[in-house]
């Protein structure tokens, strides 16, 4: 949780959206008011920042 919380904010909270309270990709483009496309990249994109954070952790 806490790699989670020190995204970015636009990618912090699709993923907290998403992962820990079971949102759909459509509902959290509602709750944010951007296009469904938007949340999918960002999903993409923090889910790859936390990928090479957590990478980093284990050098």
């Amino acid at each position: 949780m806490d790699h989670v919380m020190s995204l970015p904010f636009k990618y912090k909270s699709v993923i907290h959206l998403f992962y820990y309270e079971d949102y759909s990709v459509k509902e959290i483009a509602g709750i944010l008011q951007i296009n469904e496309s938007a949340v999918k990249m960002r999903l993409q994109r923090g889910r790859k920042l936390l990928r090479m954070d957590l990478e980093g952790e284990d050098d």
